[in-house]
């Protein structure tokens, strides 16, 4: 063998010997990383089984309802052949805002109706409010005012009026009450709101000898009581439409700041409010749905309206002044809006047809 053979296997044996050492580095490396990340993942572990306990702690003070009466519903709706939409990608939550709030039975007077959805196939949080002035048809009792079938048989009745006449299939409901509301508020230590100039001459007349008084035109940072207020008002030019704009808006607002907030502090919030919420959800579905919302990872909440703008009329009826609805092509707009389906309507809505007087 030639001396530049020689070398030639000497420098193979050399380059061998550093992919030796080099593979063992890596080797080496590999554990290390392996272990840190084991460990990451038992302290992560215990932190999330920690908070799940802290979780259902306080849900023991919840008011939940085991009547399963929303799957009930469901099932009628199924053997009806009721028309409904519904994805295991889309999750639809009920939510009540009240005055009072005994029982889902007993239910009080419902002063806003919202569909909250988890949108995991379009990585979406939407929210929809249903006009409480709608006339509608509510199952067994005839046409009246939309709201009017809370009172008259609590979710259920309400669940049913919306699966009649929008088709929307929601996965389980929230009752909140308005102490609820103020509680988030507080507990985030208050939200920013704008206030136009005809909001804050309507809240000065109308709320006096309260904190709502040290409001001013402009953006303010507003506890529970005054946040409430303003969500409430629909004395100005529009009315209930401008109430419900107002809610979303605030909800947003609440949303904004909790996400700004490390999941711990989640906690305090929801300790604040479970005692003014009565729910049909499990301990374990709240949990999956909070874990959803933080993996969609937005900040955004998209918002719509029922009705739609230009698919309605003013009437006068024995229930009072009512929102005559295109009911068809406010279903439409609904699911649209909710599943983003793939064909979306061009023709223009047109209003319902007022009842003769």
């Amino acid at each position: 063998m030639g001396n530049e053979e020689k070398n030639i296997e000497t420098r193979n044996d050399k380059r061998s010997v550093k992919k030796r050492k080099r593979k063992k580095r890596g080797n080496r490396a590999a554990k290390i990383i392996i272990a840190v990340l084991f460990c990451i993942s038992i302290i992560v572990g215990n932190r999330a089984a920690a908070m799940k306990w802290e979780f259902h702690k306080t849900f023991e003070m919840a008011n939940f309802d085991n009547s399963a009466v929303i799957n009930t519903v469901n099932e009628e709706a199924l053997a009806a052949g009721t028309d409904t939409l519904q994805s295991d990608d889309i999750i639809n939550l009920l939510l009540v805002g009240a005055d009072k709030r005994e029982s889902w039975k007993e239910a009080g007077r419902s002063d806003s109706c919202m569909i909250a959805t988890i949108d995991m196939k379009h990585g979406k949080l939407k929210l929809t409010s249903l006009m409480r002035d709608m006339y509608v048809d509510i199952p067994g009792h005839g046409k009246h005012k939309f709201n009017a079938a809370y009172s008259f048989g609590g979710v259920e009745l309400l669940y049913k009026t919306i699966l009649q006449n929008f088709g929307i299939k929601v996965k389980g409901y929230a009752v909140v009450d308005f102490a609820a509301f103020k509680k988030v508020i507080n507990t985030l230590g208050g939200v920013d709101i704008t206030l136009t100039d005809a909001e804050h001459k309507i809240l000065m007349n109308r709320y006096h000898r309260t904190s709502v008084l040290d409001l001013k035109p402009g953006k303010n940072k507003m506890n529970g009581t005054q946040a409430l207020a303003y969500c409430r008002l629909r004395q100005d030019i529009k009315a209930d439409f401008g109430r419900t704009e107002r809610q979303r808006y605030v909800l947003s607002q609440i949303f904004n700041k909790m996400k700004k907030k490390p999941v711990s502090k989640w906690y305090d919030v929801v300790k604040a409010v479970v005692p003014d919420i009565t729910t049909d959800l499990t301990e374990d579905k709240i949990f999956e749905y909070m874990k959803d919302v933080i993996f969609i990872g937005t900040t955004e909440i998209n918002q719509c309206r029922i009705p739609v703008d230009g698919s309605f009329s003013d009437d006068d009826t024995a229930d009072g002044k009512v929102l005559m609805i295109n009911l068809d092509y406010n279903k439409e707009a609904l699911k649209d809006f909710i599943f983003e389906k793939e064909e979306k309507k061009t023709e223009t809505p047109s209003p319902a047809t007022p009842s003769p007087k």
